[in-house]
């Protein structure tokens, strides 16, 4: 039985986009006969630990050595690495990996190769030394959107990437009429139109910006409620602009749900919005495209490769100044700024049947190409290769 170590700095209870790619190749692999570890710096634990190991990070000699040492011992009892993000646990893997003699893959998820805004001086420094370390010392990486795949070509070689997309459960986030109705949503007029998100409130997933651009659309039409599952530092802020903007009728923010509950409230959703300004390949995004959602979304990053850059899957609006991920969003937008968004809410409101169409074409789309169990296979493939006797820094076709 060949076995897999996986990494990634944070993994459940905390959801994210790399933490739920961690979960279900962990899941996917066992069901095909590896053995996986799963290794994180997230300390707090959850109900499914079997093969789980948990070692709290801080900036420390200390903290350095401990993970020198978890790591030496677990990546000696594996066959391959595969680490998410250059950061930390990759740079620090990859090194071992290398002085072990294991192959190391590299998934390059926007985290340490997108630029953060407001980063101090010493946490920019850090980057860049995880940067270069990890990918220098990855026998192979892969990338989950052009954009990504660019970023990473500038540190090693474009034919030692691979585009390898998110995925999604297809058994479970595929339509059903038999969901329950949430409970908030009944609380609805009858013929309001329900608008959802799921994304953490984080200043990059722009829901801040959404609830500016729904400010201006109530002045024309109120025939809509906007519900946001998601926690995070910008809940306060938002709450300011729900207030200030008089959308305490229209807005709800349902905090955290657990991902059993989200294929009904994406079931019984008539829109889907992702205003993000960085994002490498949204699984929220390709959920509620398996749904067959209608789904407008900001023009940046992995959200063109998913949706098409002629919108075929969804609507794609330009909210920032560049289609390049940031993730450092302004606060604020003027009302000519968020005109375009304005207006894709609207001509939603006023005839949702063009992006009804997209919707169908979309979930077709992601159920040929974005089930987890067959980006495992791909990953598969990539381990294969990695694995063959004397495979070089370069061992895939």
């Amino acid at each position: 039985m060949k076995r897999v170590l996986l990494t990634c700095e944070d993994y459940f209870p905390h959801i994210g986009g790399a933490e739920v790619c961690v979960y279900n190749l962990r899941r996917e692999l066992r069901a095909l006969g590896y053995g996986v570890t799963v290794f994180t710096n997230t300390t707090k634990t959850t109900d499914d630990e079997d093969g789980v190991m948990r070692l709290g990070w801080s900036l420390s000699p200390r903290s350095l050595v401990a993970h020198l040492r978890m790591l030496w011992k677990l990546i000696g009892t594996c066959d391959i690495v595969h680490c998410q993000y250059s950061f930390r646990i990759a740079a620090i893997a990859g090194v071992i990996a290398r002085l072990r003699g294991k192959p190391m893959l590299l998934s390059q998820q926007g985290k340490g190769i997108v630029p953060e805004a407001g980063s101090t001086f010493l946490n920019s420094l850090l980057i860049k030394i995880c940067q270069h370390v990890s990918m220098r010392s990855a026998t192979h990486l892969t990338a989950t959107s052009d954009e990504i795949f660019d970023l990473t070509a500038a540190f090693v070689p474009r034919e030692k990437i691979t585009l390898v997309s998110n995925g999604y459960d297809a058994k479970i986030f595929s339509p059903n009429p038999s969901l329950p109705v949430p409970a908030e949503f009944l609380s609805v007029p009858s013929g309001t139109k329900k608008i959802l998100s799921v994304r953490r409130l984080v200043p990059k997933n722009g829901i801040h910006i959404f609830v500016q651009a729904l400010a201006i659309v109530k002045k024309i039409r109120s025939d809509f409620h906007y519900f946001a599952i998601g926690e995070g530092r910008v809940e306060g802020f938002i709450k300011e602009l729900i207030k200030e903007f008089g959308l305490e009728n229209n807005v709800t923010l349902l905090g955290k749900r657990g991902n059993e509950t989200l294929p009904s409230y994406y079931q019984h959703a008539d829109l889907v919005v992702v205003p993000s300004s960085a994002e490498a390949r949204s699984i929220a995004c390709i959920e509620a495209m398996g749904m067959g959602k209608p789904i407008i979304a900001s023009r940046v990053g992995g959200l063109i490769d998913l949706l098409g850059s002629d919108s075929r899957y969804g609507e794609l609006v330009k909210i920032y100044d560049s289609e390049a991920c940031t993730y450092g969003p302004p606060d604020r937008l003027s009302a000519e700024r968020l005109q375009p968004l304005v207006d894709a809410i609207i001509g939603f409101l006023q005839d949702p049947v063009l992006l009804q169409e997209k919707a169908e074409k979309a979930r077709l789309h992601v159920r040929e190409h974005c089930s987890w169990e067959g980006i495992t296979k791909e990953y598969v493939g990539i381990y294969e290769g990695l694995l063959l006797p004397h495979a070089g820094s370069n061992p895939l076709p």
